[in-house]
């Protein structure tokens, strides 16, 4: 204990004391601990920390290494105790206790299972999926920064989009099995080392694919097998970075990777529609839907949706739709194509909705993924059921250049802070949505 400031010592020595008013005499009143994920501030709050962290399971702890940095001591330490019931931890395991000392008190303590002398980064992140209340799984705290593999570059995130993808991450649904902790994200923009703005395209899969990247079976998206963007930097492939238009503000530019790029798809790529023609979209506020309302207005379409609420309805004539309807409402007129992104709660409507030969383009099952369809129906009317994911790397472009070239700012219904995180996410979750949801770092 000698090698280490005489208030980390004390501090590590009340450990094995089973003290937690001796674990928490050297820290400054207002001092802040940091325990993968969650934030502890103040005395009392520490204090209660240590006895339910630690005492409650008899921990104790050997020094291993002390590393001193320009403004940190940080100590590993091999810890054991009785975690196995309440955490299935292996025992005994490694952790690394990182002090930060103001007039000779603790003020700041981060302990990570990682080495935390190395470079590290703020993100928001999961160490395990929950299905039933995915929003308790979310943390943010500092992670290890990663090296870019060969053929990826390192990217400084300025924004970061948020999407329900992140919610079924959170609650362990995903096209492959997720490995945690694992950073959340699947889009956004930011800046290269030597600080060209870019954008990420967000498909990911084997370089040896051929064709049309979506119908890669190996296909994913950043937070699927990679960490994601919700993080200060994120390694992407060389490959799926796209210089930023100077006329793309930044928050513009965070929400064009998933969302809209998949609304892109669906309008352009698969529905058939001409300028003239009518569309229907299933909601007017979530991120899909509320960029098919700017899009297909945009180009030349007649824009008809719908939304739960009054407000809802509102938004979608604002952002472009020539009238809004209530949920599940019989419309005046049948349509060209009917774009779903919600599923069984939807699927009927969309069906009653189009005209013979029409098309329904769904790329989503937020409400449900089971869907009733009368067979008949669709080969008798001849309607077109056209499956869409994402976009390629070409659209991705198109996409780009369109939106500068119409002049298009995508809606964005709230920006928080990346501590805020969970705000959005919570809206998200419960519906409360008004447009796109922006992270800003």
């Amino acid at each position: 204990m000698s090698i280490v400031p005489e208030p980390i010592a004390a501090c590590l020595t009340a450990i094995n004391q089973k003290s937690s008013s001796a674990f928490i005499t050297p820290f400054t009143q207002d001092a802040i601990l940091i325990d993968e994920g969650r934030t502890d501030k103040g005395r009392d709050a520490i204090q209660a920390w240590c006895e339910k962290a630690l005492l409650s399971h008899n921990a104790t702890i050997k020094i291993q290494q002390t590393i001193t940095q320009q403004d940190r001591t940080i100590v590993k330490v091999i810890m054991d105790g009785d975690f196995v019931e309440d955490y299935g931890i292996t025992e005994p395991f490694t952790l690394y206790f990182s002090f930060q000392i103001k007039d000779n008190k603790i003020h700041h303590l981060l302990i990570t299972p990682w080495d935390s002398s190395r470079p590290s980064m703020k993100a928001v992140y999961l160490d395990r999926a929950n299905a039933n209340d995915p929003i308790s799984t979310v943390k943010i705290a500092p992670r290890p920064q990663q090296d870019p593999p060969e053929g990826w570059v390192r990217v400084k995130i300025q924004a970061v989009g948020l999407n329900y993808h992140d919610i079924f991450t959170m609650k362990g649904h995903g096209m492959h099995p997720l490995t945690f902790p694992l950073i959340l994200g699947c889009e956004g923009t930011g800046t290269l080392a030597e600080g060209t703005p870019v954008l990420l395209y967000p498909c990911m899969g084997s370089p040896d694919f051929k064709g049309d990247e979506t119908l890669d079976r190996t296909r994913n998206v950043f937070s699927e097998l990679t960490n994601g963007t919700l993080a200060e930097y994120v390694n992407v492939p060389e490959r799926n970075i796209v210089v930023r238009p100077k006329e793309l503000e930044v928050e513009s530019a965070a929400v064009l990777g998933i969302a809209w790029l998949a609304a892109y798809r669906m309008l352009v790529t698969k529905s058939g529609l001409r300028a003239g023609q009518t569309m229907l979209v299933q909601g007017s506020s979530g991120g899909v839907s509320s960029a098919l309302i700017q899009l297909g207005a945009a180009a030349g379409m007649r824009v008809l949706c719908t939304g739960r609420t009054a407000a809802k309805r509102e938004l979608g004539l604002k952002l472009g739709a020539e009238k809004a309807f209530e949920a599940g409402q019989e419309l005046p007129e049948k349509v060209d194509a009917a774009f779903d992104t919600s599923g069984e709660v939807t699927w009927e409507h969309s069906m009653n909705s189009v005209k013979t030969g029409g098309t329904i383009v769904t790329c989503g099952g937020h409400g449900g993924r089971t869907i009733p369809v009368d067979v008949s129906r669709v080969f008798v009317e001849q309607i077109n059921i056209r499956g869409s994911y994402l976009g390629t790397l070409q659209e991705f472009r198109y996409l780009i250049d369109f939106v500068v070239a119409k002049s298009i700012k995508p809606h964005i219904g709230l920006v928080v802070s990346m501590d805020e995180a969970e705000v959005g996410f919570r809206k998200m979750l419960n519906g409360e949505t008004a447009g796109k949801i922006v992270v800003r770092m």
